[in-house]
């Protein structure tokens, strides 16, 4: 499970024309139905009118490659319908699926959604099974602009509140220590200590797992402070960040020390 970074996340309507030209001729290059479409939308000029004037869409990208893209939508292919916003055109190319990619993208325009003050976001789709693995439960069924019929579903935003966790000290015990590999993805090597808590059980139902910050040395037990918690969106666990030194790491600093593990999960770091 391996990977490196380097990801960028882009916004197609804020690239210079050059930019946009080079993207664009890769939306182009997808083998979907829907994606042509959406190349011709964006061609056209007529994306905004389609979906609404503060709409857009977002690029997952490395390099020079096209990962994965999808739209953040006032409207989206259901009619009379006052749900919004919308995720859409959601498309990974080939080359890179099997690792939720396109998750990167949810979990930005999920951030996005929340800080505008939405409650939830919408996607249509005729595929099931799939989006219950980002987040989203089914809603219902509604008929699409063309007559047929979608299946909506629907990704609540969370608001929570950890103050009665964060700034806790705490200690407990260390079972993949710096330096070891995952139990079952023995390509995956642990940049930073984990480990859990005796005794405090988490919503997998399994004892609470903690980053363990502090040291560059592997360790068995740990005692330190919780300076942060890390809400996993698409699952039913959050990771608790515990500081041996006491330190207020950035959040930066968190993110891409538990970003090995973390980058196959949707998540929001809250301090």
């Amino acid at each position: 499970m391996a990977d490196s970074q380097n990801f960028q996340i882009k916004d197609y309507f804020q690239l210079d024309t050059h930019e946009q030209k080079l993207w664009l001729t890769k939306i182009g290059e997808s083998d979907w139905r829907a994606g042509k479409y959406l190349f011709q939308l964006l061609s056209d000029g007529q994306f905004k009118k389609h979906c609404g004037e503060k709409s857009t869409v977002f690029l997952l990208t490395k390099g020079n490659d096209l990962i994965s893209f999808c739209s953040f939508a006032e409207r989206d292919e259901i009619p009379d319908t006052e749900l919004t916003p919308w995720i859409g055109f959601v498309y990974t190319f080939p080359a890179f699926r099997g690792k939720r990619r396109i998750g990167k993208l949810i979990e930005h325009i999920y951030r996005l959604a929340k800080n505008q003050g939405f409650k939830q976001l919408y996607i249509s789709t005729d595929q099931k099974g799939l989006y219950e693995n980002f987040g989203f439960s089914f809603l219902q069924t509604m008929t699409e602009r063309w007559g047929g019929e979608s299946l909506v579903y629907q990704m609540k935003i969370a608001h929570k509140d950890y103050s009665n966790i964060i700034g806790k000290s705490v200690k407990g015990t260390i079972d993949r220590p710096l330096g070891s590999a995952h139990p079952r993805h023995k390509d995956m090597i642990y940049s930073i200590n984990y480990g859990y808590m005796d005794g405090i059980f988490a919503g997998d139902g399994a004892e609470q797992d903690v980053y363990v910050f502090g040291t560059d040395k592997p360790l068995k037990t740990f005692e330190g402070k919780i300076i942060g918690v890390y809400h996993r969106i698409n699952d039913v666990e959050d990771k608790w960040i515990v500081a041996l030194d006491y330190k207020n790491y950035s959040d930066q600093e968190i993110l891409e020390a538990i970003s090995f593990q973390e980058q196959y999960f949707m998540g929001e770091l809250y301090r």
